[in-house]
């Protein structure tokens, strides 16, 4: 696929969010970060340098950055390794001094999230840094990367929907592919075949793999996480199938819901609600919504139907590029209630309902925020799919 990434832009951009910040240099550590500068898929703990004078620089691991290198539009790709002088705070500090910046304001990345790998600044990493550069001033920098990454060019929204193309495609092989007495990993692996035939690079959730669940599996209290297990699928029971495909370093997420044989009365109930909430979910996103008013949009309707007790209370999160999974999440919380949503950002739309008994039905899809509301980047309906006998 030809797709065009003005990466000087996206320097532009940055250094921009820079100078509002009264920041002289960027040191970035995040997955999502290190991997929109440097362009190329980076797995190490790795280090991206933007000055406000144009310096842009990629430190990671010694037997990779010769690939990272091949794959980056940077040149100055620097491996380090646990070995004197090559260690990769040294080489950092070094270089920020060599560039001018050792009495500088410094921007960093420090925080926390539900994301077990997002790549913050460690503590003793902030240690080192303070140690070395006594002068320099440290600032969080989170939001200057995750303001710069918020907005999807349309470059960005291509791969985003190849990547939601290839979800989809995934999606079908596995409803043509269903049958009683599969094995969840089963599933998992009909999936994952097919992503993989279409150009997924690797799937990203720290769950490992796809999510796949049936029957009681579906339906853990408030539960929305089910790496595949060899419970075997039996007829009349919820299943959840959520696949991870990435494509040249973009994300995408879509989860859809089955059955097979006829649903009961309680399940088809379920079913409904979960449909009216997941129509108004991505109905809500629209430009200008905040998403607090998203959030209590759906809450709403799962209270009037009675399912909000069983529900999640988290209805989506950020996407993009390797290391983008939270920045906006879509919940009633301080961070997140008050950011509106603009034109061009894509969310991960998301509805977890589990009722102990009956059955879970999770929704996941990338979703592109218009004027007018949500626009699915997938195909695959948001009504889940009744297979017969």
């Amino acid at each position: 696929m030809d797709v065009y990434i003005d990466y000087f832009k996206r320097i532009a951009n940055i250094q921009e969010a820079m100078s509002a910040r009264d920041i002289d240099l960027l040191v970035a550590t995040r997955g999502k970060s290190v991997t929109y500068i440097g362009g190329a898929f980076i797995p190490w703990r790795s280090v991206a340098l933007v000055s406000k004078d144009g310096h842009v620089g990629l430190n990671t691991l010694l037997m990779d950055f010769e690939r990272v290198k091949d794959d980056s539009w940077l040149d100055n790709v620097v491996g380090c390794a646990p070995l004197p002088d090559m260690e990769l705070w040294e080489v950092t500090v070094n270089q920020i001094r060599k560039l001018g910046f050792e009495e500088a304001t410094i921007g960093i990345e420090l925080g926390h999230s539900p994301r077990m790998i997002a790549g913050y600044l460690f503590a003793t990493e902030l240690e080192i840094l303070q140690e070395s550069l006594p002068k320099a001033k440290f600032v969080n920098a989170l939001d200057v990367i995750d303001r710069v990454t918020y907005v999807k060019d349309p470059g960005e929204i291509k791969l985003l929907k190849q990547a939601a193309a290839i979800a989809d495609a995934a999606q079908e092989r596995v409803r043509e592919s269903l049958c009683v007495g599969m094995s969840e990993m089963e599933i998992a692996g009909i999936g994952e075949l097919e992503m993989r035939r279409l150009g997924s690079e690797f799937h990203w959730p720290v769950t490992g793999s796809s999510e796949i669940a049936s029957g009681h599996r579906t339906w853990y209290n408030m539960g929305g996480c089910t790496p595949p297990t060899e419970k075997l699928l039996q007829r009349g029971e919820n299943l959840l199938v959520d696949l991870h495909p990435t494509y040249r370093r973009y994300y995408s997420d879509l989860s859809h819901n089955y059955l097979i044989g006829t649903p009961t009365r309680d399940q088809q109930r379920l079913a409904d609600a979960y449909l009216r909430a997941a129509d108004k979910l991505v109905g809500s996103m629209k430009a200008g919504a905040t998403i607090g008013q998203v959030w209590n949009a759906v809450n709403d309707e799962l209270a009037s139907s009675g399912y909000a007790q069983y529900t999640l209370p988290a209805f989506g999160h950020g996407i993009g590029i390797v290391g983008h999974e939270w920045y906006p999440a879509i919940l009633n919380n301080d961070e997140f209630r008050d950011v509106v949503l603009e034109e061009n950002v894509v969310e991960v739309a998301a509805l977890v309902i589990n009722v102990p008994g009956v059955g879970g039905m999770r929704l996941e899809c990338p979703v592109r925020v218009t004027p007018s509301g949500g626009e699915m980047l997938t195909n695959t309906p948001l009504e889940w799919t009744v297979l017969a006998d």
